[in-house]
């Protein structure tokens, strides 16, 4: 496995992302009913990643969840701003239950620095870390030379196959061909939009694809044929970047030979 970049003690902010406010007393079971992980679990020490998904189990959004008092607090991708809000009304009719978009009022930083800074427990780059979230006026309560450049953040989300909408994540995968299944749903929760299926895919135990983190010795385009040199073949999902020992890192959608893979469970697949 390839190792991220230097996290401990730094920071980032994460800017552009749209952030959704819940409140009222149904917000809780109204949510649950909408995505992958139990939102029962959430609370302001600890953040969950969930997915959203179609009615046919595939992942629309990948999206964080976060208690703020008597409310919640739901973000994902800033591109996805429209769709997001969308989607978390469309199954709005009788429950108590109002949602608003907050997206230009708070702030949030994404540390490395332990509890003694602040926020919840959360593993955005599946490793742990902390959400900070503050009113929009806030002054970063962290050091400067700290901070995650934008390469770095870039290589550490390759590097933990981090799906993002339009590239890994087209509501044409399912979340075990993401390989969210192991951190973003919980199997033992109520229903939610697409649960059967989904629930039925981990009892069969079988997907068609599988993402996995690739890496070369040259650059990578999206789109390109790759192949892994136990010979299964991959398609490149976004254009590779240099990590800090010089190898091109990307992520591919690897298809799955029937009945099993001989493809490696968490670790970077080197292709040919």
């Amino acid at each position: 496995m390839i190792d991220l970049p230097p996290l401990e003690g730094r920071w980032r902010e994460l800017t552009g992302r749209a952030v959704f406010r819940l409140t009222g007393g149904d917000r809780v079971r109204y949510l649950n009913g909408q995505v992958t992980n139990d939102v029962a679990k959430v609370s302001p020490a600890l953040s969950l990643p969930a997915c959203l998904c179609t009615i046919k189990g595939k992942v629309e959004a990948l999206v964080w969840i976060h208690a703020d008092g008597e409310s919640l607090l739901v973000d994902g991708e800033g591109e996805q701003r429209d769709a997001l809000h969308a989607r978390l009304e469309k199954y709005l009719i009788a429950d108590d239950c109002e949602i608003g978009d907050v997206s230009g009022e708070v702030r949030l930083f994404h540390h490395f620095s332990g509890d003694s800074a602040g926020g919840a427990e959360s593993r955005r780059l599946g490793v742990p870390g902390r959400d900070l979230w503050l009113p929009r006026d806030a002054a970063p309560p962290f050091a400067r030379e700290d901070v995650i450049s934008d390469g770095e953040w870039a290589v550490a989300g390759l590097l933990s196959a981090l799906p993002l909408p339009g590239r890994e994540i087209r509501a044409e995968e399912f979340p075990a061909e993401l390989g969210l299944d192991a951190w973003a749903v919980d199997f033992h929760k109520g229903c939610y939009l697409g649960q059967e299926i989904v629930s039925r895919i981990r009892s069969v135990g079988r997907v068609k694809r599988l993402l996995r983190v690739v890496v070369a010795d040259r650059p990578l385009m999206v789109g390109e044929s790759v192949s892994a040199p136990s010979g299964e073949s991959g398609i490149i999902t976004r254009p590779s970047l240099t990590d800090g020992a010089g190898r091109e890192v990307s992520l591919a959608l690897f298809s799955v030979p029937s009945p099993a893979s001989n493809l490696p469970g968490e670790m970077a697949v080197p292709v040919v």
